[in-house]
C-alpha cells in the first residue's frame, strides 16, 4: 500500500503550467517556482552523495542512516532564508521522534560550514547539518533552482524533505512548489507513523466516538500541519462513505479563511454492506477509521486579522454524518470541530556579516 504522503506532490510535475494549477493557495506563485522540481520519485534510489558536516567530517548516506533509514531535508539557507531557519528549528524539536522509529535526521544547504556551525550553536541543533557549497549534492538530486540568477544565492535547491529507507529508496517525499510554505516535522511524523499529535478532543454519543487533534500545537507562518479525525462507530452502527447514492455520507468541512488554506480530506477505503431489505450494497464505515487533511497557515500579513494578541489562532470546521444500525437510520448530526494553535514568528536573525556568502 502506498501512503498518501508518498504521492502528495506527484502532481506537481516539472514545468506544469500555472494555468492548470488547481491546488488551494493563499497567494499566487512567484518566479522562484518556475520549472519546479522535486528530485527522485517515490520508489527510486537516491544518488550517491558526499558532504561535510559542521565538524568537517565527510558524510554519506551509509554514515548518516539509522536502522530504518534517513530523513533528509534540503533547505535554501540557514542564514538568509527565514522560512528555512524556522523549518530547521522545527525539525530539531521533532528529531528524536524520528530516531525512536529508526530514522536518523540530516539537513543539507549550500551554506558554508561556518554558517551552519553558527546557526547550529544558536539553535542547539541535535541532528547532522551538511554543507554543499558547490551544490554538487543538490545537482545530483536534480533539485537545483535555476530561477536564481548568478550571485550569492545561486546554488540553492527547491526545498523539500525525503524519507529514505535503509536501502536508499525514497519511501515518501514532502515538497511544496511555494518555498514560503513547509510541512511541519510533526505532520510528517503523523503521516508516516500515524502517531503523536497535540492534545486530543473526544466527543461521544450513542452512535459514534469522535476524537480529533492536530499534529502540532505550535506552528510558524507558512507551516503545513495535519489535522486528524478518528471516528469509531458504536457496535452495530455504520456510517455511509463518500460516493454513496441516496444516503448521507460522512462529510468533513473546514471554515474558509484568508489566514489559512485547507486541503481535501483523505477518506480511507470503505467496505460494501449488504442491505437485504432494500436489496442494495452500499459503501460504509462500520469499524474505526482515521481521516487526515492538511492546512497551511498564511504569512504574517495574511494571519494578522485572525491572530489574537498573544498570537493564538483558532481554526474551525465540522463533521457531519448519519448513523444507521440494522433496524433504522437516525437523524443526521453535525459535530463542531475546533483547533487552537500558538503561532510563532519567522527566524530573521542572520550570521555575522563576515560569514555571509558573498
Amino acid at each position: 500500500m502506498i501512503r498518501l504522503s508518498q504521492v502528495l506532490f506527484s502532481l506537481l510535475a516539472c514545468g506544469a503550467a500555472l494555468a492548470q494549477d488547481v491546488r488551494p493557495r493563499l497567494r499566487p506563485l512567484n518566479d522562484q517556482s518556475n520549472n519546479f522540481k522535486s528530485g527522485p520519485a517515490v520508489g527510486a534510489h537516491i544518488p550517491d552523495f558526499e558532504a561535510v558536516d559542521i565538524d568537517g567530517k565527510r558524510q554519506t548516506f551509509d554514515t548518516l542512516r539509522g536502522p530504518r533509514g534517513l530523513v533528509l531535508v534540503f533547505a535554501r539557507s540557514a542564514d538568509w532564508c527565514p522560512y528555512c531557519k524556522t523549518q530547521l528549528a522545527d525539525l530539531n524539536r521533532q528529531a528524536e521522534g524520528f530516531r525512536k522509529r529508526g530514522l536518523n535526521v540530516a539537513s543539507l544547504t549550500y551554506d558554508s560550514v561556518d554558517i551552519l556551525k553558527t546557526f547550529s550553536a544558536r539553535i542547539g541543533i541535535k541532528y547532522t547539518m551538511l554543507s554543499d557549497p558547490e551544490s554538487k549534492v543538490i545537482r545530483a538530486f536534480d533539485i537545483l533552482n535555476t530561477n536564481v540568477p548568478p550571485g550569492p544565492r545561486f546554488g540553492i535547491p527547491f526545498p523539500g524533505t525525503y524519507v529514505i529507507n535503509e536501502k536508499g529508496i525514497v519511501t515518501a517525499k514532502y515538497f511544496d512548489d511555494d518555498y514560503r510554505e513547509r510541512f511541519s516535522a510533526a505532520s510528517m511524523l503523523t503521516r508516516e507513523f500515524g502517531e503523536g499529535g497535540a492534545e486530543k478532543t473526544t466527543v461521544e454519543n450513542a452512535q459514534i466516538k469522535l476524537t480529533y487533534y492536530a499534529s502540532d500545537a505550535m506552528l510558524a507562518p507558512g507551516h503545513r500541519t495535519a489535522l486528524v479525525l478518528e471516528v469509531e462507530p458504536k457496535p452495530k452502527m455504520h456510517l455511509y462513505a463518500p460516493g454513496v447514492d441516496r444516503y448521507i455520507p460522512i462529510d468533513w468541512q473546514m471554515a474558509k479563511s484568508k489566514a489559512w488554506v485547507s486541503f481535501p480530506a483523505a477518506y480511507p477505503a470503505s467496505r460494501k454492506l449488504n442491505l437485504p431489505v432494500i436489496k442494495e450494497m452500499v459503501p460504509v464505515y462500520d469499524r474505526p477509521v482515521r481521516l487526515v487533511r492538511d492546512i497551511t497557515l498564511g504569512l504574517d500579513p495574511e494571519l494578522a486579522p485572525a491572530l489574537s494578541a498573544d498570537r493564538t489562532l483558532t481554526v474551525e470546521g465540522f463533521f457531519r454524518y448519519q448513523a444507521c444500525d440494522d433496524r433504522e437510520c437516525y437523524l443526521p448530526k453535525t459535530i463542531p470541530l475546533r483547533w487552537t494553535f500558538q503561532v510563532g514568528q519567522l527566524d530573521m536573525q542572520r550570521v555575522p556579516e563576515p560569514l555571509q556568502r558573498k
